[in-house]
Order: C-alpha cells, then sequence, then structure tokens
C-alpha cells in the first residue's frame, strides 16, 4: 500500500459524504435564492408587491439580518459543492483527506452560522 493514501473505507465514507455534501449544496443554494428573492415583513411596499405578485411569504428579521444570512449563507453552499468535487477526488485517489475536511468544516460552520442568525 502506497504511503499517504487512504485505504478502501475511508474511500467510501468519501462517497457518502458526497452525496451529502451535494445535497447541503443543493438545500443551501435554493434557500439563499429563496431567501435573496424574500421581502422582508417590515417593509410594506416590497409586501405589496409580493402579494400582487401572489407571492405571501416574508423574512421576518432586520436588512441587517438578512444581509448576514446571506453572506454566509451562499458561501456555505458553494463551499459544500467544491468539498462534494474533492470528496470523489478523495475517493478515487485516497490523497487530499485534510483538503475535504477543512472544506467541509468551513461549509458546516458557515450554514450553521446562516441559519441561527437568519432564524434569531
Amino acid at each position: 500500500m502506497d504511503e499517504g493514501k487512504a485505504g478502501g473505507g475511508w474511500r467510501a465514507l468519501a462517497v457518502v459524504l458526497a452525496l451529502a455534501l451535494a445535497f447541503a449544496c443543493a438545500v443551501m443554494v435554493i434557500a439563499m435564492a429563496d431567501i435573496g428573492g424574500t421581502p422582508r415583513c417590515d417593509d410594506p411596499e416590497a409586501i405589496a408587491q409580493a402579494l400582487a405578485e401572489g407571492e405571501t411569504e416574508c423574512f421576518d428579521g432586520s436588512s441587517a439580518q438578512k444581509a448576514a444570512t446571506l453572506i454566509l449563507g451562499w458561501p456555505s453552499g458553494i463551499l459544500a459543492g467544491i468539498a462534494a468535487v474533492v470528496a470523489l477526488f478523495f475517493a478515487a485517489t485516497g490523497r487530499q483527506g485534510r483538503l475535504l475536511l477543512q472544506l467541509t468544516g468551513a461549509s458546516i460552520v458557515l450554514g450553521v452560522l446562516s441559519i441561527l442568525i437568519g432564524s434569531i
């Protein structure tokens, strides 16, 4: 066995992680697109326009809260997508495990912060 390469068990887990990260990426991108297009509840003009277009949802928070949610959420989704690709690379080669963990961790931290800020 070549030194510095991961074994078969870790590679199989990387395939599962790649699927989970791809799903997380899709969820975050869809959520951030939805939040970005949703008016704030304290903006009557935007609410009236949204109601005229048939939309009934609004973001119940300040503009700073919405901005922070989007600023943290978009990179979280993008990093999850990149991490999914790196996980597939790791599954194929057994290398770049540290990079995979760093990208996955950063994506999770940013996503959790985005969700917490958006729901406060």
